[in-house]
């Protein structure tokens, strides 16, 4: 028995032809279906057999003639490929259509293939992922708004109570002086309360107002010494360190990218705590700083009351006190402020203590930041 090899060709030809997933159709030079394969067949539920001969804008658009857009028309016009994402309502989805030109003999253009790939699930995630992106652009803006918003409002408010506060502050102050012991034994002691309270608001004020600025005036970031940073902050404690005969020695330390303004207040605000929750023997600090590879971790030492684990990371709170105002003053700020500031420069903060051991607070730069 012969086989003819055109034969097994052929068949083999219809049998990939129905096997592809993308819609297929055959069209010859008067709009007319020659052939489509089995999975445009199933798309239009019909059977390949019964779109012979049927105009295609008959059997995919369900219209009397070509849509303007037609790109078989197009291509019988110009002889060339043609290639467009159309969304097809009869066929239910998102589609794009390849329409290549079939030549004869002597090299007219006698039909098109088209191609039509089903993009309907890709163009809803691409829709999803845009909505997706516009509400979290919005988010975005809307919680850079909000943000702007309290900051000036922290700011405003914080400037605008100094004056009020600096009066009462003032008088309160002057009944004091002029009438101590001359009044009831009472009378002393609600002098007191008064004044005390007036200059722990003002103090609360003075670091709230610190903070915002932390937060909305920042400077650009610069080339530092860290060294020389570390030294203005040591500077602005001096009289705070004399007072408790607090020693300071560091490391040598890198140059990096930072706020240097910032990195003062950063420094000072830990130092300044060192100092602060002192144990009974003088405060001994220690500052130094390692390269661990993609970053700089920095330490800052101290042999003061520790602090209990439970607490480490409540201390980062705004206005978040351990201690009654009469055992340590503060208003809480500080840390929160220093948090802040390491954040912006891409970096974590946090603490290592135990009570009655000192605490190591440690924080880092990524080098990628610098």
């Amino acid at each position: 028995m012969t086989i003819n090899p055109f034969i097994m060709i052929r068949e083999e030809w219809e049998r990939t032809f129905d096997a592809i997933p993308d819609l297929i159709a055959i069209l010859d030079g008067e709009h007319r279906v020659t052939r489509v394969n089995q999975a445009m067949a199933d798309t239009l539920d019909v059977t390949p057999e019964s779109c012979i001969g049927v105009p295609c804008f008959a059997a995919v658009h369900g219209s009397n003639c070509p849509p303007d857009f037609c790109p078989h028309s197009k291509l019988l016009k110009d002889g060339k490929e043609h290639s467009s994402e159309v969304y097809e309502e009869n066929l239910g989805g998102y589609f794009i259509v390849t329409v290549s030109p079939i030549y004869d003999e002597k090299g007219k253009v006698m039909g098109s293939v088209h191609v039509a790939r089903d993009i309907t699930k890709r163009r809803e995630m691409e829709d999803n992922l845009k909505i997706a992106l516009s509400d979290k652009e919005n988010l975005i803006e809307e919680l850079k708004r909000s943000n702007k918003e309290l900051e000036q409002f922290a700011y405003m408010a914080s400037h605008d109570l100094q004056e009020p506060l600096r009066m009462v502050t003032s008088f309160v102050k002057l009944l004091e002086k002029r009438y101590k012991g001359q009044l009831e034994s009472d009378a002393d002691e609600y002098i007191y309360y008064a004044v005390d309270g007036a200059e722990r608001m003002q103090k609360l004020i003075t670091d709230l107002l610190t903070y915002s600025r932390n937060t909305s005036k920042v400077e650009a970031f610069k080339l530092v010494n860290i060294e020389s940073v570390l030294d203005k902050s040591i500077l602005n404690l001096t009289v705070s360190i004399k007072e408790n005969n607090a020693r300071i020695t560091y490391d040598a330390l890198p140059t990096i990218m930072v706020d240097p303004s910032q990195f003062t207040q950063l420094f000072q605000n830990l130092l300044g705590n060192a100092i602060k929750f002192r144990a009974e023997d003088a405060p001994e600090i220690h500052v130094k700083a390692e390269d661990n590879g993609n970053e700089w971790i920095f330490q800052v030492i101290d042999n003061g009351i520790g602090i209990d684990s439970q607490h480490k990371d409540l201390i980062f709170e705004v206005f978040q006190r351990l201690y009654e105002k009469n055992e340590y003053p503060g208003t809480g700020i500080g840390l929160s402020m220093c948090k802040k500031i390491v954040e912006r420069h891409n970096g974590d903060i946090w603490v290592e203590s135990e009570l009655g051991k000192g605490s190591k607070f440690c924080f880092t730069i990524p080098k990628s930041f610098e």
